[in-house]
């Protein structure tokens, strides 16, 4: 028994080195690209990212370009496939406050108590006032694992005011103003604002005005599940590919998240912002470069979305008429690795992709590798202490126990948001820790004989 175990670990180790030089080999590319093949590089990325699909919409000068990818049977891409923009949804939820204050409707100095009277997010054991620039700018003091607190639902089983509510007291971070921490539920917030100045739902507000003045007519926001048959399906990672992911909706985030859009109209959309919005007007600080939901830098701005299944990057220059808008339907940021290639290239600059691994195929990495791991340890560990297990066990269900209250994320919303390798991960360390206490049992109560006897006998 004690040779096969030798054995077994040596076979382990040897999988786990020889997976972890090949994840790398094949994520590596050390080609130079140029604007003439702008397509080869986009193919190239996809394909060892294992992205399924994606598309490119770019402005440089009068001239509009669209480039795409798909890797799925019976399905195409072209600038009308509709995909989740995740956070750079947020951009339109900004521009909606800003015209709001131009007609005179809100003080973005204003508390938002002056909108919404019950919200009292708490600091140090006083009602804190947070302003409307405050949640613009992400200076709230809101902390970012409150986006584990939007409730799962679609229009009709959830409302938005339902989502502020569950922050309406929350204890801030920091003091109102002080520091930058990007809290998607900020933009929630406001879109409540917007629900309770108009007296409109904020989707038919932000359809209504955005994004017709912009002329996006073939966008709309994904407020129910249903909508899924309409866009292109999205996809997460899972054991060194990507498999398509149904995401519970979040109606309670449609403001942060959930509009759904196509390079048609995104396209006008950098061309209407190019046009319309100056950033120079935005109050920006040596701290904080952030702003009515874009970064701003001195040559361009940006922004990036994650939705569970799908990704986005826009970048525009401040420049010159130059803008790419990359979607994709795949978590990660591949669409930011693509954006910056493609943009480079624009600007003059040719492109190389290095080693390319988006942080979620990182995370299923290092997953899988942890399950591999815990096999290896279960193989490595002499069992003749049987307190030793007892402990060892009841260690591990402790530590997994704390993992969601110390950081205030549910399970629940890290199995939504991480790869599929994560839960198999937390099931494994789950049998291992019941199998070591059951098996330091064994002897001293009996519990858990029939199960273990003899297992590792010898």
């Amino acid at each position: 028994m004690k040779l096969s175990k030798i054995i077994l670990r040596r076979i382990l180790l040897i999988i786990m080195v020889i997976t972890t030089v090949i994840f790398l080999v094949l994520h590596y590319d050390s080609k130079e690209y140029t604007l003439q093949n702008e397509q080869e590089y986009i193919n190239r990325i996809c394909r060892m990212t294992h992205n399924r699909g994606v598309s490119v919409g770019i402005i440089d000068g009068d001239e509009d370009t669209f480039l795409e990818y798909c890797d799925i049977d019976g399905k195409t891409v072209d600038e009308h496939t509709l995909f989740e923009l995740g956070s750079t949804t947020k951009a339109f939820t900004g521009l909606g406050i800003l015209n709001l204050e131009g007609e005179g409707s809100i003080d973005l100095d204003s508390p938002v108590t002056n909108y919404i009277d019950w919200f009292r997010p708490q600091y140090k054991g006083a009602d804190a006032i947070v302003t409307v620039r405050h949640l613009m700018n992400h200076s709230s003091g809101i902390p970012v694992w409150t986006i584990s607190l939007i409730p799962e639902g679609s229009e009709g089983e959830i409302t938005l005011e339902e989502t502020v509510r569950k922050i309406a007291d929350v204890r801030l971070a920091h003091a109102p103003g002080e520091a930058y921490e990007y809290a998607t539920i900020n933009y929630d917030v406001l879109a409540l604002i917007i629900e309770k100045v108009t007296g409109q739902k904020y989707e038919d507000y932000i359809t209504g005005t955005v994004l017709k003045d912009v002329g996006m007519n073939e966008s709309f926001f994904r407020i129910a599940d249903s909508d899924r048959q309409r866009i292109f399906p999205g996809h997460k990672s899972g054991f060194f590919g990507t498999w398509k992911y149904d995401a519970p909706t979040y109606y309670g985030n449609t403001a942060a998240g959930y509009l759904v859009s196509d390079t048609t109209d995104l396209v006008k959309w950098m061309r209407y912002v190019r046009e319309n919005i100056d950033y120079d007007t935005f109050p920006i600080t040596d701290t904080n470069n952030y702003y009515a939901g874009w970064n701003l830098y001195p040559e361009t701005v940006h922004h990036g979305g994650n939705n569970p299944n799908y990704s986005t990057q826009i970048i525009i220059s401040r420049e010159r008429d130059l803008g790419v808008f990359v979607l994709s339907a795949s978590a990660g940021d591949i669409a930011t690795k693509i954006a910056d290639g493609i943009y480079g290239m624009h600007m003059g600059m040719n492109a190389r992709i290095g080693l390319c691994v988006s942080g979620h195929e990182l995370q299923d990495f290092l997953f899988v590798m942890g399950i591999l791991l815990v096999l290896y340890i279960a193989l490595l560990l002499k069992y003749r202490r049987k307190k030793l297990c007892i402990c060892g066990g009841l260690l591990i269900l402790i530590v997994l126990t704390l993992i969601p209250i110390i950081s205030h994320i549910s399970y629940r919303f890290m199995f939504v948001w991480m790869p599929y390798s994560f839960g198999v991960t937390i099931i494994c360390l789950l049998a291992f820790a019941i199998w070591l206490i059951l098996y330091g049992m064994k002897r001293e109560t009996g519990i858990g004989r029939c199960l273990l006897q003899d297992i590792y006998a010898g």
